[in-house]
């Protein structure tokens, strides 16, 4: 039998150090989370369109820098990349707070910027996924996802119900300060993690080889392909919901930033607890079932948006409590299918497959931003959240046709081999 110091990734001075820079960089996420397109609705007056083209430029780095970011990764250490991504990112967002709040900002100008921003946490994400492995053991690395992932969803609770207060009280702006402050802040926490990284292995291919091997090496992992799917799928479906959500509760009903932030906070509530239940439902039922029988439940649950047709006060109530369901699923499935990934592929690959996972998925987000907006605009936000709902739905079907649904745990003899 493992002991606690085997298995606790609590246990790691370095982990810890790495958990408070996660913990602040989140916590300040959260909050722009909602400032960035309230303050593109309220401030700006952005149209459904313009809105779209601030949430693509949100997400279009990661469908264009993913794979040569990746490589970046591979090469280069991952710690001094996470701090510069932070710096960069802190300095960009104090610099659209201080535009907004001299009155010199516009929608243009915002696309640019936030951008960037995307471009650095493209950056910062891939980097700490393939630095996590490093801090911590293969047994401490279960543990260490599910705290991280329990959290984030912890910050979540708060954070976006504080996030929604902030912008209605003090106005979006001064609520991109908080997140600009709170990325320096992490840059600094990131300072004190003291693990030495093993040296990369020296370049022998182009950067456009070594991407596609990242690449390939995805497609031939049966588990690995079809988690990418699901949260391909998912992605591009949860985008049209969320934006077609904004604007119905934002401007459509009229029930303000602070509702919008109660109703996403519900969603963090159940990712918390799902995060907490994570190791006890993989005990009772086993890796694969557990985590096919999670996605189900999260990527069902939005449905009942079909019943938010008015801003009355049960159909918001409806749609928090589908939200909050949806977390649940959400948060077991996040900590137990980023373990899996984390340990399918080799050390050397691990950036590139993870750039190839996350070129699919997240470049998902830029393509339903985009086609939220176009959907919105001929069909209304009420019918974009339902396809988006829809979408979110069939996400689970590739996961659960593949070979995940009968792992039993991480230490599956057959996960390095697909």
């Amino acid at each position: 039998m493992k002991t606690v110091t085997e298995t606790s990734a609590w246990a790691s001075t370095e982990f810890r150090a790495l958990w408070r820079a996660s913990t602040m960089s989140v916590a300040g996420s959260e909050v722009g989370e909602l400032a960035v397109p309230v303050l593109a609705l309220v401030v700006l007056h952005a149209s459904p369109t313009e809105l779209s083209w601030v949430r693509v430029a949100q997400f279009a780095p990661f469908l264009l820098l993913t794979l040569p970011l990746g490589v970046l990764v591979d090469r280069r250490p991952r710690r001094r990349l996470m701090v510069q991504a932070d710096l960069l990112r802190g300095v960009l967002l104090l610099t659209v707070a201080g535009l907004a709040l001299t009155a010199v900002l516009s929608v243009p100008v915002l696309v640019a910027l936030v951008a960037v921003v995307g471009a650095c946490t493209v950056l910062y994400t891939m980097a700490d996924f393939s630095f996590l492995p490093q801090v911590l053991t293969p047994t401490q690395l279960p543990d260490g996802n599910a705290r991280i992932t329990a959290t984030h969803s912890a910050l979540g609770i708060g954070g976006q119900g504080v996030g929604g207060a902030l912008v209605q009280v003090i106005t979006a702006p001064w609520a991109l300060v908080v997140n600009g402050l709170a990325y320096l802040g992490s840059a600094l926490f990131l300072r004190q993690v003291r693990t030495v990284e093993e040296q990369p292995a020296p370049a022998t291919e182009p950067g456009w080889a070594a991407a596609w091997a990242g690449v390939r090496a995805l497609c031939r992992h049966r588990r690995v392909r079809a988690l990418a799917a699901e949260a391909t799928i998912w992605n591009l479906g949860n985008e049209l919901l969320m934006l077609s959500v904004i604007i119905l509760v934002v401007r459509t009903y009229d029930l303000g930033p602070l509702v919008l932030g109660l109703v996403l906070t519900a969603g963090g509530v159940g990712a918390f607890a799902g995060s907490a239940l994570s190791a006890r439902l993989t005990c009772a039922v086993g890796y694969g079932p557990g985590l096919v029988a999670a996605m189900l439940v999260g990527n069902s649950a939005p449905l009942a948006v079909v019943a938010l047709t008015s801003g009355s006060t049960w159909r918001v109530l409806l749609l928090a409590a589908a939200f909050l369901v949806s977390g649940v699923g959400i948060g077991v499935a996040n900590s137990q299918a980023v373990t899996v990934r984390q340990l399918a592929v080799p050390e050397a690959l691990r950036g590139r497959v993870n750039a190839a996972y996350r070129f699919l998925s997240w470049g998902a987000l830029a393509v339903g931003a985009l086609g939220a907006g176009l959907l919105v605009d001929t069909a209304g936000a009420y019918r974009g959240a339902v396809v988006g709902a829809v979408v979110m739905a069939c996400a689970t079907i590739p996961v659960a046709l593949s070979p995940v649904r009968r792992m039993r745990s991480t230490v599956d003899p057959e996960l390095s081999g697909g």
